[in-house]
């Protein structure tokens, strides 16, 4: 267990003392505005481009400004998408590690992500196989997040069912001058955050750096992280920039495991005994170089030229000692046009992606989490070949059609070079565990987007398609378990609405995807995972997001008559129904039972007095009203939970900022996620994973 060393509590405490005179105290003007930043960057879009190009996505998608989320515990995946409709992000027992899935991707893994491409200010951070690590990103060295649900991130060369999600760096453009942030809080949990940006002429750097380490809610579920984000930016001329990217992340975790039921409700503290006899963590160092050069054609277009190369060593002690090295690298253009065409207004992006990566995989025995004897060695190589186009034209009356088109070649190769049995001796390679794999597919999609720009309202509606090869942690053999060696594609129908009426804002989706070979990871007896394709399955579901200004305020004010004061109600509903659309595999009378590994529904939400000059004060929620399936055969299942907290602080563009946030309140036991199983025929299994107790976290951020 790593040593930590926290500040005291007095001291600790002296950020929520301003909080003693909330809504009372009549203050001193303050100049509270932030420097104004450099002419915006070529290479990465500020807030205000982000949002103008989130209007003309004709799907679901939205934009999370990193303030929202800077106003509490900054640290999870679910603190990040706490109030993004459609996005089911939930921590593993309180650090990093997540279920994060939308539309019901990947939706059985609570680990090393995949059906969703992660980006870095447009540059893929996930691996050539498709997978991508939570342990890569950092919230606070983001200046806003974009999500772009399904086949609405094809304009950003994502295929997968799940769709796309991008942290956008700040820059030394966007948020000149330095920061300081420190968050503290119950189960030693620790982050503190350093800074700071420039602009000298022609050039702007900006550089953060994130201690972040916490011991935990649970027994063996310490962590402690490093995350080092630079980049640096150069300006040629009034139409050319390149920026470098730079980043180092070291990290441990400790894998306290999952719990039965009865070991839940008994005490939600306790590790699962064979990861504290194994010693099972998960640790890995990450280097990422990239780059990205953007040159304006004319009044009217532009185009990117993007490069990246990462390299992660993986030592994962489970239940065996997992090592991977890994080096990868991406090249990859794209195209942006924004004028005319026929003389209407046309919009066209478009993009060319290769990505390669090759890894060196070995598994060793789990000797209390060393090394023993080697058993198995591999070489694996992916390679990915992505083109893709999406057309927006203009029609008339305030429609605009789209159509778009994805294309895909990628190979997956696994060679065994040795295998070998519990004593160390060499034996016969099994089959399945050589294979080269090429997979292809085109992923078309047509859609409509009507527009009425002075009643701030549109409807959208779309069908497309979705293609996502198996990563290598589909492929090959389980024993004597086939495992997926077919790629997971959709066909998704989606209608909705966004807008703006008074003092109520909205964003909804409608979706409903027809699968074919779903990738469905399963659990089998003993410690190992094996994925199968699913024949057919069905997805389906709403993604709601709504913000109303409850004393009646309208959204949209004249300039300088915004009111001193709003009650503002946030809920983000993400409700998905997804079925097997025929019978489970081997589970008898299975007609179109559930697919296990999410609960139907996810509520989130927050009732904040706000005021003008920066203090918010309010409750929060979290609301899982119905049961979660644990098995295909919908025999065992996650109980449904309630969870209340508080939130309160102060949030300014510069000087002190600070917050004070309780969660659970009341104390709560609850399963935050589980694991998924193909049958426990009605018997209580190891599959659930404890949620956080009653927690108060403090925070203080200086911004000069």
């Amino acid at each position: 267990m790593h040593t930590r060393t926290l500040l005291p509590l007095p001291t600790a405490l002296l950020f929520t003392a301003p909080l003693l005179g909330l809504p009372l105290v009549e203050l001193e003007p303050v100049d509270t505005t932030a420097p104004a930043p450099a002419a915006p960057s070529l290479t990465v879009p500020d807030l205000d481009a982000a949002r103008a190009e989130l209007a003309r996505v004709p799907g679901g998608a939205g934009i999370i400004d990193s303030d929202a989320y800077l106003r509490g515990r900054a640290s999870t995946l679910a603190d990040t998408f706490a109030l993004a409709p459609g996005v089911f992000a939930q921590p593993r027992f309180g650090a990093d590690e997540a279920r994060l899935s939308i539309r019901g991707s990947g939706l059985q893994r609570t680990f090393h992500g995949r059906g969703i491409r992660v980006l870095q200010d447009g540059v893929p951070l996930n691996l050539a196989d498709g997978g991508f690590d939570m342990q890569s990103l950092e919230p606070a060295a983001a200046a806003y997040v974009t999500v772009h649900r399904g086949a609405n991130a094809l304009a950003r060369g994502g295929s997968t069912l799940g769709g796309a999600i991008d942290y956008v760096s700040r820059t030394g453009r966007s948020d000149p001058g330095a920061l300081a942030r420190l968050e503290l809080g119950s189960f030693d949990y620790l982050r503190a955050t350093l800074g700071g940006g420039l602009t000298c002429g022609a050039t702007d750097a900006y550089a953060s750096f994130t201690q972040a380490q916490q011991d935990g809610f649970r027994e063996h579920a310490a962590q402690n992280t490093q995350r080092l984000f630079t980049n640096a930016g150069l300006r040629f001329n009034e139409r050319v920039e390149t920026r470098l990217f730079l980043t180092a992340v070291r990290t441990d975790s400790e894998l306290p495991g999952n719990l039965t039921k009865a070991q839940l409700e008994a005490d939600p503290r306790q590790a699962n005994p064979a990861n504290l006899a194994l010693d099972q963590k998960r640790d890995f160092d990450l280097l990422r170089a990239a780059s990205k050069t953007t040159a304006t054609l004319g009044a009217d277009s532009s185009v990117s030229l993007l490069a990246a190369w990462t390299y992660k060593d993986l030592d994962h002690p489970i239940f065996q000692v997992i090592d991977h090295l890994s080096n990868d690298a991406l090249l990859g253009l794209a195209f942006a046009h924004e004028g005319e065409l026929l003389g209407r207004d046309h919009h066209l992006r478009a993009g060319l992606l290769y990505h390669r990566g090759e890894t060196r995989s070995a598994q060793f025995n789990n000797d209390a989490g060393a090394r023993g004897l080697l058993r198995q060695r591999d070489e694996q190589v992916a390679a990915n070949l992505e083109a893709y186009a999406e057309s927006q034209f203009a029609l008339g009356a305030g429609f605009t059609g789209i159509l778009g088109l994805s294309a895909s070649e990628n190979t997956r190769r696994n060679t065994r070079l040795f295998t070998a049995n519990a004593a160390g001796t060499q034996i016969t390679n099994p089959d399945g565990s050589t294979y080269d794999r090429r997979f292809d597919h085109l992923a078309p999609k047509i859609g409509a987007r009507w527009d009425n720009a002075a009643r701030d309202l549109q409807f959208y509606a779309n069908v497309s398609g979705s293609y996502e090869p198996p990563s290598f942690s589909e492929g090959g053999t389980t024993g004597a378990t086939v495992v997926a060696n077919r790629a997971q594609e959709a066909i998704t129908y989606e209608l909705g609405t966004r807008g703006a009426r008074g003092p109520l804002r909205w964003d909804l989706s409608l979706y409903h995807a027809r699968l074919d070979d779903e990738l469905l990871a399963i659990q089998l007896p003993g410690p190992v995972t094996g994925t199968l394709n699913a024949d057919r399955t069905i997805h389906q579901g709403v993604e709601l997001g709504l913000e109303a200004d409850l004393l009646g305020t309208p959204w949209k004010t004249a300039p300088g008559a915004a009111p001193a004061q709003r009650l503002v109600a946030r809920l983000a509903w993400t409700y998905g129904d997804f079925r097997f659309d025929g019978p489970v595999p081997g589970v008898p009378d299975s007609e179109d039972n559930r697919i296990a590994g999410l609960p139907p529904h996810l509520l989130r939400g927050e009732l904040l007095l706000e005021t003008a000059a920066g203090w918010y004060f309010g409750p929060t929620f979290e609301w899982v009203p119905e049961k979660s399936y644990v098995d295909h055969a919908n025999t065992l299942a996650a109980d449904p939970y309630a969870l209340v907290g508080l939130k309160a602080g102060r949030r300014l563009p510069r000087g002190l900022s600070f917050f004070v946030e309780a969660r659970n309140l009341a104390d709560k036991t609850h399963a935050a996620t589980h694991g998924v199983i193909l049958n426990a025929a009605g018997a209580d299994s190891p599959q659930f994973l404890p949620g956080d107790g009653r927690a108060l976290y403090l925070g203080g951020e200086y911004r000069f």
